[in-house]
């Protein structure tokens, strides 16, 4: 469309030729643009025809120009697809057979390429099958050549495994034929999220949604989404078992939307009896007890609702965080095995793998043994009346000792591990007490060795000291046979030995599996490369094939150092990361709380309080609107995503380090159809 230009217009009256020179000089020195006025007016009507008449020839020029432009636009339009496609495919074309190699004398292409395994056959019926529609009296000749180069990774998927494998190409593409962690994903990953986000409500409605994209793939595939959209629907299938796990992670909660449930019966616990839950709190007892079995499935719902909830679920979910972690792990480094063995690298199997192994399972696969040990070791002493009913003694049917912190246990086994463990886990000596060995049971079981016994007896074990300076002190409780007052407390040691000794072992070997992975490989390597003045070139090393550089004793030793370096000190720091599923899954849980407590209780209560119908449907209809769009926006939305960050951080770091290089190169196939939609990404 041409743009309108504004000129301004004026006359000027004059009389005389002298003054018209002047006026003419003067208009023509400011940029003026002269138009001589007719003189009269036969000529003023025709230069006001000539005028109309160019017009119009003007306007008519400008119409049928526009006309074929626009015919010419429309035309082009229609054909620029299949032109784009046509350009596009034979600069393909043209360059793959730049990448070829020209013989003169036979005047072929000679072309080297990969092809997955599994379509060899389908390449060479393809390539003889457009030889014969062509009418080309040559056939193409195919050769399978032996090459010491790297492949490209290739790895097929499918509408499932898509998304996940993209979250594992998004940190890096496998190596050939290293162990693929996309397999791993595809459960680990959705079982990480669902601890964070376990709640059998909100798993249900995230689960929902994954579905609902779902069932659009027939709708919406291959269509131009936008990015947003796009990204959403191609992870679909993880959003679902995202919601599928956080179900499963809330039905062992035993929670919906925040709230207990009793999804799998009634509480165990003796006097359990309250509406919802099946059950009435311990509050009034001096004591819950057990009345059968315990709960089948999950957390009896009665932790619920009990005053030390908030310490119950702190340390049962912190554990539960340290055990995923470690066996997550363990399973990285075991997946490393698998690394080794396909590369036949012996060395690495015996001084690298196994040294993780020993340092990795001495510190931290103890820590969740001995987590398991003392979820499985009941330390209460029983009631007076349930051993009597049992027909026991009243401190037999439990331990009856002290729980051991396991953060203490794990900091005394590094900073003390020879002293005394006087709060044992396992492999529990007790002397001193009701129906435990005095002093003289320590001398005669010769554990006066131990510090705290000796300090204990240093009369029974012979302690250099005078006469009545020192007594043993192990003893039980003294009563008064009369008045069953207690006329002394008792004096009570116990001690492990046998947790003293396989904890001095473990640590021992802790220690001495770190200089080997971090001396071994180096070593073996320069003895390895010492007698060759050259490489040699036919030397199956996937490494050396990678870097393609001589061999340096520094490099090797600073690589390994590195290595060590980061496994040791990532076995504390990773593990100690997998708290996140403890925070995040209390987060959750308290958010929850906190919108259920300040938006939804109040309206209940008033309409507990009575009142007209009005007064309490009004507030419970705005109170539970409010408290949908804060369940759904914050809760299913953004703690959704929270988790997910969080989760696939867990999967990226802490696991795939243990045996995932991600250095490899993607194998792109020759395709027009990849083509096509790189076209479309374009657009």
């Amino acid at each position: 469309v041409p743009e309108l230009v504004q000129k301004t217009f004026f006359m000027v009256f004059f009389s005389g030729a002298v003054l018209g020179d002047k006026v003419s000089k003067i208009a023509t020195y400011f940029g003026a643009t002269l138009y001589k006025y007719p003189s009269t007016a036969l000529d003023h009507a025709a230069m006001t025809y000539e005028v109309h008449k160019r017009k119009a020839e003007s306007a008519q020029v400008l119409e049928q120009s526009t006309a074929i432009l626009r015919g010419a636009l429309t035309s082009l339009a229609a054909a620029y697809g299949p032109w784009s496609y046509v350009v596009a495919r034979e600069k393909m074309v043209y360059d793959a057979l730049n990448k070829c190699e020209f013989d003169l004398k036979r005047a072929v292409f000679i072309a080297e390429g990969w092809v997955a395994t599994d379509e060899y056959e389908a390449l060479v019926t393809s390539l003889q099958s457009a030889a014969v529609a062509q009418g080309l009296d040559t056939r193409p000749i195919i050769n399978l050549i032996q090459s010491k180069l790297t492949p490209p990774t290739y790895v097929p998927t499918n509408a499932f495994t898509s998304g996940f494998q993209a979250l594992v190409n998004t940190y890096g593409t496998p190596r050939y034929r290293e162990v693929n962690p996309g397999a791993f994903c595809c459960i680990l990953f959705p079982y990480l999220f669902g601890i964070m986000f376990g709640d059998f409500g909100h798993g249900l409605l995230f689960a929902g949604f994954g579905y609902w994209l779902i069932s659009k793939e027939k709708e919406w595939e291959g269509k131009d989404l936008g990015d947003m959209l796009e990204m959403v629907y191609g992870g679909r299938y993880i959003c679902f078992l995202n919601g599928l796990f956080g179900a499963f992670v809330g039905l062992l909660y035993n929670e919906a939307f925040a709230f207990p449930m009793g999804f799998f019966g009634t509480s165990r616990w003796e006097g359990f009896e309250e509406e919802g839950l099946s059950g009435m709190t311990c509050e009034h007892l001096e004591r819950c007890e057990l009345s059968g079995p315990i709960y089948p499935v999950g957390i009896d719902p009665i932790w619920h609702v009990t005053e030390n909830k908030i310490t119950f679920f702190n340390s049962l979910k912190m554990k539960i965080s340290i055990v995923v972690g470690v066996l997550q792990m363990s399973l990285g480094i075991y997946l490393s095995l698998l690394n080794h063995l396909e590369f036949k690298d012996v060395k690495k199997v015996l001084f690298q793998f196994i040294p993780e192994v020993t340092f990795f399972g001495g510190i931290f696969g103890y820590l969740v043994l001995t987590i398991f040990m003392k979820w499985s070791t009941d330390w209460s002493c029983p009631l007076d009346h349930a051993a009597a009913e049992a027909g026991l003694p009243a401190a037999e049917g439990g331990i009856c000792q002290p729980a051991p912190s396991l953060l203490t246990l794990l900091i005394n086994m590094f900073m003390s591990p020879t002293a005394d463990i006087t709060v044992p886990l396992y492999g529990i000596e007790c002397f001193g007490g009701a129906g435990n060995p005095d002093c003289a049971g320590v001398a005669e079981a010769g554990y006066c060795v131990y510090p705290a016994l000796a300090a204990a007896c240093p009369v029974s074990c012979g302690a250099p000291v005078a006469a009545g300076d020192f007594v043993d002190l192990l003893r039980a409780a003294t009563v008064d046979e009369h008045t069953g007052a207690m006329l002394s407390s008792e004096y009570k040691i116990c001690i492990s030995p046998l947790q003293s000794y396989i904890q001095l072992k473990l640590l021992l070997a802790a220690f001495v599996a770190v200089p080997i992975l971090l001396l071994a490989i180096p070593l073996i390597e320069i003895y390895q490369h010492s007698g060759n003045k050259y490489d040699n070139l036919d030397e199956d090393d996937h490494e050396a094939e990678d870097d393609g550089h001589a061999f340096s004793a520094g490099d090797a030793f600073i690589h390994q150092g590195i290595h060590t370096i980061e496994f040791v000190l990532g076995g504390i720091s990773n593990t100690a990361s997998y708290l996140r599923l403890w925070a995040l899954s209390l987060a959750h849980k308290q958010l929850s709380m906190v919108f259920w407590e300040m938006v939804m209780l109040p309206p209940l209560q008033s309409c507990r309080a009575g009142g007209s119908s009005w007064r309490c449907a009004v507030p419970l209809f705005f109170g539970f609107a409010v408290w949908v769009v804060l369940t759904t926006a914050i809760i299913c939305c953004m703690e959704m995503l929270s988790a997910f960050l969080h989760a696939l951080r867990l999967h990226w770091v802490e696991f795939q380090n243990k045996f995932y290089k991600g250095d490899g190169k993607k194998f792109v196939p020759f395709s027009f159809q990849t083509m096509v939609e790189n076209m479309d990404d374009e657009e």
